[in-house]
C-alpha cells in the first residue's frame, strides 16, 4: 500500500521544502533542521485517515407547552417562546 498525501499535506510538504531550501541557502543548518521537524509534525497531524468523526446521537426535544419539536441547546421554543423542554 502506497502513501498518498492529501491536499493539505502536500501544501505542508511544499512549504517545508521551500523553507528548508531557503535556510540551507544561507547556511542556517539548525533552522533547516527545525523547519524539517515542524514540517514533519504538520504532515503527521494533517493525516485525514487518523480517525473518523465521533458519532454523537442528536436527540430532539418537545416543548412542554405547545409540543413543537426543537433542539436541546435552544433556550426557548421558536413557536411559543416557552422554556420548558421535555425529552422523550
Amino acid at each position: 500500500m502506497t502513501w498518498r498525501p492529501n491536499r493539505k499535506q502536500r501544501l505542508a510538504i511544499l512549504a517545508s521544502i521551500v523553507l528548508v531550501l531557503m535556510c540551507l541557502l544561507v547556511s542556517f543548518w539548525s533552522g533547516a533542521v527545525l523547519v524539517l521537524a515542524i514540517g514533519g509534525a504538520a504532515v503527521w497531524q494533517l493525516n485525514s485517515r487518523a480517525g473518523g468523526p465521533e458519532n454523537i446521537p442528536v436527540r430532539s426535544v418537545r416543548c412542554g407547552t405547545c409540543g413543537a419539536i426543537g433542539e436541546p441547546h435552544w433556550a426557548r421554543c421558536p413557536k411559543c417562546g416557552a422554556a420548558d423542554w421535555k425529552t422523550g
